[in-house]
């Protein structure tokens, strides 16, 4: 596993998508917080401008799905396997090299939200954060990258196509998603949609504490991360 993180980083797709978790979280701070009246802005606010990072989850799951998924469909882990190496571990050492790829897309989506947020209510006198929320936002928001990372490799590996895997995945969390959870209470607080606002901190006040959230989504990670480890032991490798 060591060399897959490495291998992920000297790629041209890690560093577009890298850019993009900058840009989406640059815009959706900018956005949040205004440029005017900002010496009006609540503290609330202020700390909630500092989940403005958590956009970069959709950067994470969308470039995971699509890399691990080009990889399955050039056959890419057929040539990893043919030194005689095993299809579990061939597996895990590529969900664990996304995890890091969208723990550093999760990275640069806070420190883009954070550098902005106290650049902007700094020039407009406005409310700073403190420390504590700042280290929460932010921690919350890099493993939201690391599971979506998880997520969409886990995608990618299992339909063996980078297609079907961002679709599926965009269809979930920007259709299906919002849609039972406006009809189910449960699907609103324990769904991907509520379980990534209450780790990071951009949901509503009603949903559960960050821990129970992020547990939720590590558990969605892990069961998808092994239905994708088993159907690649049973079938064969592109």
């Amino acid at each position: 596993m060591r060399t897959e993180p490495f291998a992920l980083r000297t790629v041209a797709a890690l560093r577009r998508a890298l850019a993009l978790a900058i840009a989406f979280s640059g815009f959706l701070t900018i956005s949040f917080l205004g440029v005017r009246d900002l010496a009006s802005t609540v503290p609330v606010d202020a700390e909630s401008a500092l989940s403005s990072g958590a956009v970069t989850g959709f950067v994470a799951v969308v470039y995971a799905a699509a890399t691990a998924g080009g990889e399955m469909a050039r056959g890419g882990v057929a040539l990893a396997l043919l030194a005689g190496g095993d299809r579990g571990q061939a597996i895990r050492d590529r969900l664990a090299a996304h995890a890091v790829a969208g723990a550093w897309l999760g990275a640069a989506g806070a420190l883009t939200a954070v550098v902005l947020t106290f650049g902007l209510l700094s020039a407009g006198g406005g409310p700073l954060p403190g420390a504590t929320a700042v280290i929460e936002r932010a921690a919350g928001t890099i493993a939201y990258g690391a599971l979506m990372g998880v997520i969409g490799a886990s995608l990618g590996l299992a339909f063996r196509s980078p297609a079907p895997a961002v679709i599926t995945a965009l269809v979930v969390m920007l259709a299906l998603d919002p849609l039972f959870a406006g009809i189910l209470d449960f699907v609103a607080q324990w769904g991907p949609g509520g379980a990534a606002g209450s780790l990071t901190g951009s949901g509503a006040d009603d949903l559960p504490p960050p821990w129970a959230g992020g547990l939720a989504l590590v558990a969605y990670a892990a069961l998808l991360g092994a239905s994708a480890t088993a159907l690649t032991a049973r079938r064969d490798v592109p």
